[in-house]
Order: structure tokens, then sequence, then C-alpha cells
């Protein structure tokens, strides 16, 4: 998000999209895994991967609503998409700490 924020051109935000596919690819693929082993009860599978499902979508929901605030907030100039990019890339790196405290799968 951090490359697409500071994108001058058009390549330098295929770069960007292309780093930032590359670690949702990685994270979508260890986060089930991960999921896939820590769930609590294995007769409520799919109960808990239903919720999975729900986290998963919730910011794909509410990010819409969030935008206009966060751009209306940068001025609405022209680099204001920057900003938006950027408080999506502080996002992810609270939702990454957020796992520190999983040190290991039982």
């Amino acid at each position: 998000m951090f490359a697409i924020a500071i994108a001058s051109n058009f390549n330098g935000y295929l770069v960007g999209m292309a780093i930032g596919g590359l670690g949702f690819g990685l994270y979508m693929a260890v986060d089930l895994a991960l999921v896939a082993d820590v769930l609590p009860d294995k007769d409520n599978n799919a109960k808990d991967l239903g919720v999975l499902n729900i986290a998963g979508a919730l910011p794909s929901s509410i990010a819409p609503a969030i935008a206009p605030v966060i751009l209306a907030i940068s001025g609405g100039s022209d680099g204001s998409d920057g900003v938006l990019y950027a408080v999506a890339g502080i996002c992810s790196i609270i939702g990454g700490a957020a796992i520190l405290p999983a040190k290991r799968v039982r």
C-alpha cells in the first residue's frame, strides 16, 4: 500500500499493485492453513469458518463508507489517493501486529 501511496506514475502504481497482490496471496495461503489448525471444536468447523468469512468480508463492506471521509479530511486534491493508500498501509501494519501474540499453533 505504501508503494502505491508514493507512486508518481502509472508504472509505479502497477509495481505497487504487484507487490500488494503477492503479499495478499501469501497471506491468504498461510491464514487459511493457520485458522484450520487452531479451530477449537472440530465438530463446528463450518460455523467457525463462516465467522472467518464474515471477518474477511467486513472490511470490504466498511471501507467504501470510510474512504470518502479520509479523502475529505485529506483535502480532496489530486494527491489524496496517496493518503488513502497510506491509511490502508497503516491498517495493514496494525492487523499484522494483532497476530503477533499468536506464538504457535496447538
